[in-house]
């Protein structure tokens, strides 16, 4: 742990506490909330597939496989258009859930990864194309501690 009372996201079972807790959040949001509620998400469904997705980027998890998760909002946003505050709202209870559950490398990266995926998802659901210029390693790979 880097801090006595938060741990870093350098495990799945933090990882899945964290997804858990934030997505809480989201569906309870006034803003957010209704977005998932039109999409009829099945949260038991959902909900470890997402802890899939950032095991992937944090630890190198290849459990997610070889979805698409921007092209999976595609659909969603079809239906109901997601707007630049509720890109604003999802990072920001993104990055307050990692903030007061979280502290380390790990952590600071996914408020990263959290930034440049709703930027890009905003960019390919407004169609517009940029280069894929910054590569998507895992901090930590399993078995292995992450490089400093």
């Amino acid at each position: 742990m880097t801090a006595p009372d938060r741990p870093d996201l350098d495990r799945r079972e933090h990882i899945a506490r964290m997804v858990r807790d934030f997505y809480r959040d989201v569906a309870m949001d006034d803003l957010l909330g209704p977005v998932f509620e039109a999409a009829g998400v099945d949260w038991s469904v959902h909900i470890p597939k997402l802890v899939d997705f950032w095991a992937w980027q944090l630890l190198g998890d290849r459990s997610y496989g070889a979805r698409n998760p921007l092209r999976a909002h595609e659909p969603v946003h079809a239906r109901t258009p997601f707007t630049p505050e509720m890109y604003e709202r999802w990072l920001g209870l993104f990055t307050a859930t990692v903030d007061e559950g979280f502290a380390g490398p790990c952590a600071e990266t996914a408020k990263g990864r959290a930034r440049r995926m709703a930027r890009a998802l905003q960019r390919l659901l407004e169609g517009e194309h940029a280069p894929g210029s910054e590569p998507v390693e895992p901090v930590v790979t399993i078995g292995r501690r992450p490089a400093r």
